[in-house]
C-alpha cells in the first residue's frame, strides 16, 4: 500500500506543473481578451472617419456658424446638400444636361432634399422653399418647370475639409470638436507625402438623432482650440529677446568726467577737466582767483601734499 501511495506522489508533481501551465495560459488569455475589449470601447477612430465623411460637403464652404437650424443660411444648407450629391459615388454621371439657356446639370430637386435631410434633418421643410431661396451666389438656378436645379459644370475649390478630435455624447446627441484644416495647407510636403497641418479654427458642432437612427447637423458653433483636447501644444513662456543697452548720451559721457554747470537761463555749460604740462588732470573743475585766471594745483612731490599756485599775468608763480 505505501508503495503504490508513492507512485501516486511521482505523477502527481508533473500534473501540477501542467495544471499551472494552463492556469498561465489561460490567465494570459482573459487579460488579452479583456485588453482587446477595452480597445474597441476606446477606440473610435472609424466613428471620427464617418463622421468627418458626412461633414466633408458641410465643412467645405465654410458656412456661418448657427445656434439651431432656425438660424441658418438656408442657401449655404442647400449648396452643401448640392455638393454632398456630387459628391457621393454616383455624383452627376446619371443626369442629363439642360438644353435652355442656362447650360449645366440638371438635377431632381426630390434628389437634393434627399441629401439635404440626411445632412440637416427634417427641421426646415426644405420641400416648400426651392422657389424662395437664391442660389446665385453659388451660380446654381432653379426650374420650376421641370422642378430641377440646374448645377454648374464648372469645379469648385473647397475652403476646409474637416478633422474630428472629440466626440462627445449627450444623451441622443453627439457633440463633436472639429478643426477646420484649409485646403491649400495640404501643400506642405514632408519626404514625399503630405503632412497634416494644424487647423485654421475649430467648431463645436452637435449631431441630433432622426427617426431611423441616422444623425444631423443640428448647431455649428465656433469654439477656442485650448478647449478641444489634443489639438494645442502646451503653453509655453514667451520667448524674451536679449536686452539691449543703448550708448549713452553725450551728456551722462560729460557728467562722467566733471558736473554739469547750468547758467543764469539754466543752459548747460561743459567743462573740460584742466589738465598740467604732462596731460594729467590736476582738476575737475577749474578754480579760478579774483580776476577769473585758472589757479592750478600740483603734489607736494616730498610729502603727498597738495598747494596752490597761482599764475600771475607776466608768468611768475605766487604761493
Amino acid at each position: 500500500m505505501a508503495k503504490n501511495k508513492k507512485g501516486k506522489n511521482k505523477l502527481a508533481f508533473p500534473i501540477g506543473i501542467i495544471a499551472g501551465i494552463l492556469a498561465v495560459i489561460g490567465l494570459i488569455t482573459v487579460i488579452n481578451f479583456t485588453v482587446e475589449t477595452v480597445k474597441d470601447f476606446t477606440d473610435n477612430t472609424a466613428e471620427k472617419a464617418e463622421y468627418e465623411e458626412m461633414l466633408g460637403p458641410v465643412v467645405m464652404f465654410d458656412p456661418d456658424p448657427f445656434d439651431d437650424l432656425t438660424q441658418a443660411d438656408v442657401s449655404q444648407l442647400l449648396n452643401s446638400a448640392v455638393w454632398a450629391l456630387l459628391m457621393s459615388d454616383e455624383g452627376a454621371d446619371k443626369y442629363p444636361y439642360s438644353e435652355g439657356e442656362t447650360f449645366g446639370i440638371v438635377v431632381p430637386q426630390e434628389d437634393i432634399e434627399s441629401y439635404f435631410v440626411s445632412l440637416f434633418g427634417t427641421e426646415i421643410d426644405i420641400a416648400s422653399l426651392h422657389s424662395s431661396i437664391d442660389m446665385s451666389e453659388y451660380e446654381i438656378t432653379y426650374d420650376a418647370a421641370l422642378k430641377s436645379y440646374i448645377l454648374p459644370v464648372t469645379g469648385v475649390e473647397s475652403a476646409y475639409t474637416p478633422k474630428v478630435y472629440e466626440i462627445e455624447k449627450q444623451g441622443s446627441s453627439k457633440i463633436l470638436s472639429v478643426g477646420y484644416i484649409g485646403n491649400l495647407a495640404w501643400a506642405q510636403i514632408e519626404d514625399g507625402e503630405y503632412t497634416a497641418p494644424e487647423p485654421d479654427k475649430y467648431m463645436k458642432i452637435t449631431l441630433r438623432e432622426r427617426s431611423g437612427g441616422m444623425m444631423y447637423v443640428s448647431s455649428i458653433q465656433p469654439v477656442d482650440g485650448q478647449e478641444v483636447i489634443g489639438t494645442t501644444e502646451p503653453t509655453r513662456a514667451p520667448e524674451t529677446e536679449p536686452s539691449t543697452t543703448e550708448a549713452p548720451s553725450v551728456i551722462e559721457t560729460t557728467q562722467s568726467v566733471t558736473e554739469l554747470m547750468t547758467d543764469e537761463n539754466g543752459e548747460i555749460i561743459t567743462a573740460e577737466p584742466v589738465t598740467d604740462e604732462n596731460g594729467k588732470i590736476v582738476s575737475e573743475e577749474p578754480v579760478t582767483d579774483e580776476n577769473g585766471e585758472i589757479v592750478t594745483t600740483e603734489s607736494d612731490e616730498e610729502n603727498g601734499s597738495i598747494t596752490e599756485e597761482e599764475t600771475t599775468e607776466d608768468g611768475s608763480e605766487e604761493e
